[in-house]
This record gives structure tokens, sequence and C-alpha cells, in this order.
């Protein structure tokens, strides 16, 4: 299996900003008046973003147990 790249490594990319615009999405959705495929398109649109959130959570859980690690041993 490929080793999975992180978008999130993006010089312009903020946890923040993507999970508000999920928010946005998700508002959009609820207000249930988009056409079908807009509401395909945004939600996968919104499932993409949460994954690149998820990467980006999963690389800074490894550093922080690796600062801790590193504490520990001195």
């Amino acid at each position: 299996m490929p080793k999975k790249t992180n978008p999130a490594a993006a010089e312009n990319w903020s946890y923040e900003n993507t999970v508000a615009n999920v928010e946005g999405i998700i508002a959009d959705l609820e207000a249930g008046n988009l056409p079908l495929a807009t509401v395909l398109a945004q939600f996968e649109q919104a499932v993409q973003a949460l994954q690149t959130c998820e990467i980006y959570l999963h690389e800074k859980q490894q550093q922080v147990d690796l600062l801790i690690e590193t504490l520990a041993d001195e």
C-alpha cells in the first residue's frame, strides 16, 4: 500500500481553515437546498478535507510522542 502523502504540507494550508470549510459544507448540506450533484460533490470535498486533517493530526501526534520520549530520556 503506498504511503499517504500529506497535502497539508502545502505552505498555505491551515487545519483551522479546513475545519471551518468542512463546517460550512455541512451547513450547506443540512440546509437541504442543493441539487443532488452539488451535494455529492461537496460531500466528496468534505471527506477529502477531513482525510487531510486526519493525516495532519496523526503526524503532529507522532511529533508530540517523540518530544515526550525525548524528555523522558533526559
